[in-house]
């Protein structure tokens, strides 16, 4: 039983948030709540100002616009740091990462910015021009949370496989020789099914950012494949996993 439970506490820390993201998530969450609050405010304050448009009112309402609007920009900024938090706390090293990492060190830049821009506002006006712009503007740093998030989630089976693997190694040197033809058979096999597992990952991480990405990425076609390719190869790491288990349970000697 040490050895099972050993084995699956290997396995499920591949799996477990490490704490060094708290901060940059716990900022993304606590600007979440400011921008939530703030908006819900300025709904209000709005819609008192067009049914009685004093000077006193557009004032009220513009100051919480622009807290509105600075809590959103922190809080973009955040969550790209988060993300980019996820992909290298696993230390995959994984080349096709450094792209989508860029991207979210971009995205950092431009809301950090955004969010100085947008405290020069001082009339609707201003905040209508700013609002437009805004909203042509973030297109392309938008795009780096949906490509963050597949890749922190690709982080963290690489990080699995890595470990698996680590596991498998540890598990060598406690194997009878010579050995029993069925742990030949499982120890041929678990490389044939990492191996199978590592070129699935290589694919969809290929795929991350569309070839076109003009074309919406919020396409049901995009995402149906993202979440159908990691839960395959959830499927067959769980696989893995159950050869690993039967491998130490049965064969490893102590």
């Amino acid at each position: 039983m040490k050895k099972i439970a050993l084995l699956f506490l290997l396995l499920f820390l591949s799996f477990t948030p490490s704490s060094v993201f708290a901060d940059a998530k716990s900022d993304y969450e606590y600007q979440l709540a400011q921008y939530r609050r703030s908006y819900s405010e300025f709904t209000q304050l709005k819609r008192d100002y067009l049914l009685n448009p004093t000077l006193d009112n557009q004032q009220k309402s513009i100051i919480v616009a622009k807290q509105a609007l600075l809590a959103r920009d922190l809080g973009k900024a955040a969550y790209a740091r988060y993300m980019a938090d996820l992909i290298t706390g696993h230390n995959t090293n994984y080349p096709v990462f450094q792209t989508i990492l860029t991207r979210l060190g971009n995205a950092i830049t431009f809301y950090a910015s955004s969010s100085t821009k947008s405290q020069t506002i001082a009339t609707p006006e201003d905040l209508k021009v700013f609002s437009e712009q805004y909203n042509l503007d973030t297109i392309v740093p938008d795009r780096s949370f949906y490509y963050g998030q597949v890749a922190a989630k690709l982080a963290q089976l690489i990080r699995f496989q890595l470990d698996a693997n680590r596991i498998l190694e540890s598990i060598y040197p406690k194997l009878p020789d010579p050995q029993p033809i069925q742990l030949k058979a499982r120890l041929e096999g678990i490389p044939l099914l990492a191996e199978e597992i590592n070129q699935k990952i290589a694919t969809e991480a290929a795929l991350i950012i569309p070839q076109y990405e003009e074309a919406p990425i919020f396409a049901d076609q995009y995402f149906t494949r993202v979440m159908e390719s990691l839960a395959d190869i959830r499927a067959r790491q769980s696989a893995l996993v159950d050869q690993l288990v039967d491998i130490d349970v049965n064969y490893a000697q102590f």
